[in-house]
């Protein structure tokens, strides 16, 4: 018990340090390269985080894989970043489990490696992770690492989608709309464009547009059609800009029972970046 309360306070310490250190990276005021308070402080956490990696605890070495990842208090180092993200991967941590496999997808401090990734991020997922989900999901469906498989491919957008991960959500629209690994349903295709569009994906926006405007899925609806685009327009995308201005001359001319024109929603793109 003493043990247990031992760790406890360790951790709380390790946190706190943690958080001055944090303050040191985000200050305008303050470079951690040229402070040699910020220095000194950052060489205190970093040791206590080697003392707490030594006594075999995962969050230590991910924290420490991340500063030399990112090159904070420290100089930038991919091989050491993947070092100790490995160390903590190999304890079961699920964070470092997903950067890892995102080093062994990119090849940074790593050999390019997609069935590594794959171990990796299915790890994670299998911790019901909503990222590693996802990044398995893309693998299946690009057969990278493992063998291409629209339909589990499916179900891990699927259970990335249900944990609210915006770009499976909007992946899994486009699957539903052109029945990719799951029968097509216009329907369940709507349903989580809705869920991404509201989420502020603005390609769910745009294609959500499409569908109140075509009538696919949901009933036509020009003035929810042209809010959609004109908030994916407002975004960036180029064709929801193009959209709204046509249907906004056409909504000007035409009477209130005309169909409008209809728009594709079948050329959407696959997201693949977490």
């Amino acid at each position: 018990m003493r043990s247990y309360y031992k760790n406890r306070s360790f951790s709380a310490v390790l946190i706190f340090l943690f958080s001055i250190i944090v303050c040191f990276y985000s200050s305008s005021a303050l470079s951690l390269s040229g402070s040699s308070d910020s220095s000194a402080a950052f060489s205190i956490y970093k040791q206590k985080i080697k003392t707490q990696a030594k006594h075999g605890d995962a969050k230590a070495l991910y924290v420490l894989g991340r500063q030399y990842r990112d090159g904070k208090g420290v100089p930038r180092d991919n091989e050491k970043a993947a070092f100790y993200l490995m160390e903590s991967a190999k304890k079961h941590f699920a964070p470092a489990q997903i950067d890892l496999g995102q080093m062994y997808t990119s090849g940074t401090g790593v050999e390019q490696d997609f069935k590594a990734a794959f171990v990796w991020f299915k790890s994670a997922a299998d911790k019901d992770y909503a990222s590693a989900q996802f990044n398995v999901a893309n693998l299946y469906r690009m057969g990278r690492g493992v063998e291409a498989d629209a339909a589990k491919a499916y179900f891990y957008y699927e259970k990335a989608a249900r944990n609210g991960f915006v770009k499976a959500q909007y992946n899994l629209a486009i699957m539903y709309l052109n029945g990719v690994g799951v029968a097509k349903d216009l329907f369940q295709s709507f349903y989580w464009y809705d869920q991404a569009a509201n989420q502020g994906f603005a390609m769910a926006q745009y294609y959500l547009a499409n569908m109140y405007l075509n009538g696919e899925g949901t009933d036509k609806n020009f003035e929810l059609a042209l809010s959609w685009y004109t908030a994916a327009s407002n975004a960036g995308v180029k064709d929801a800009y193009d959209a709204k201005e046509e249907l906004q001359a056409t909504l000007a001319k035409m009477d209130k029972s005309s169909s409008g024109k209809e728009v594709s929603v079948h050329k959407a793109e696959f997201a693949l970046e977490q």
